[in-house]
């Protein structure tokens, strides 16, 4: 047994030592052996064929030009981190390095990245790296709102966190339409502040949640109204004369409602919807808004 060990551990550093060639592959992935083959082959050797699957990956990065080439570093850091589950860089590595855009922003391998975050929290729970990292996959390339925010509320509660990481995460609860968490938290945030303008922040984050949940049930009128007649309402009003609502709902920030040319209902307490943007789509709400007449320079300024 031990001259089979012995010949593994030298095979292996020979081909470390190798030139690195492209891995054999199936249409599915490079063709690796099993994990329980080398545990029992090579159970004195463990760290060695950890290190040797971690420099595979690197060597494919490397090498990598395709979508499918890159798809691969995640079978190399699987099985890496596999024979050494406390090999914490490998988790980081494969996620970071598997996601491949392929222009205009359509990224694939991104579950592979997820997978290789999801795998390391269950050996590092408390990594604000893999929390923040798996929040971002979710918010940005799932589309997974609610997902990211119960992510990024966990790391809120870890030590060092950043103060934004808390808002953010209850912004993102409400884009999810999961207003009824997104408010506990922010009531929690506000009741535990040790400071005024802490609790001032989580106090209004608390109305901005209410007045959204009201604008997501004018949206739902005016899609409504429009589905039913073809064009959309010309004000909040005439969906209460049409009967698609009661009456006229208030804005908890005292603001007035009104739909904009895209149909999105909004209110003059506050140029922005309690949702992400990026420079792109706050460009296009400023022009939505210049072109139903609506001034913006006493409005808000940022998301």
């Amino acid at each position: 047994m031990r001259i089979v060990v012995l010949c593994l551990a030298v095979g292996s550093i020979a081909v470390m030592a190798d030139k690195p060639a492209k891995p054999l592959r199936t249409k599915d992935g490079p063709i690796l052996p099993r994990r329980e083959l080398l545990e029992v082959v090579g159970a004195a050797q463990k760290p060695l064929l950890a290190d040797f699957y971690w420099i595979q990956s690197i060597q494919q990065v490397g090498r990598a030009n395709t979508d499918t080439e890159y798809r691969d570093v995640y079978f190399f850091a699987d099985l890496a981190t596999d024979l050494d589950p406390k090999f914490r860089y490998v988790y980081e590595w494969g996620a970071i390095t598997t996601p491949v855009n392929l222009g205009r922003e359509q990224w694939v391998n991104t579950d592979l990245s997820s997978r290789l975050l999801t795998k390391g929290l269950t050996e590092f729970p408390d990594d604000s790296r893999f929390l923040f990292q798996l929040a971002y996959n979710k918010m940005t390339y799932d589309r997974d709102y609610k997902a990211a925010a119960d992510l990024l509320m966990r790391l809120a509660k870890l030590p060092g966190t950043p103060s934004y990481v808390p808002g953010l995460a209850t912004r993102l609860y409400a884009q999810a339409g999961s207003f009824d968490s997104g408010l506990e938290m922010a009531e929690l945030l506000r009741d535990s502040a040790s400071d005024e303008e802490s609790r001032a922040f989580y106090e209004h984050r608390i109305l901005e949640l209410l007045r959204e949940r009201v604008l997501t049930q004018l949206d739902d009128a005016i899609g409504a109204f429009q589905r039913d007649r073809g064009q959309l309402p010309p004000s909040i009003s005439s969906l209460v004369g049409a009967g698609y609502l009661r009456a006229i709902p208030e804005d908890p920030l005292e603001g007035q409602f009104f739909i904009d040319r895209r149909g999105r209902a909004r209110s003059t307490s506050g140029l922005y919807r309690l949702e992400m943007y990026d420079d792109a789509k706050k460009k296009e709400l400023r022009e939505d808004l210049a072109a139903g007449g609506i001034q913006v320079e006493g409005l808000e300024e940022s998301p």
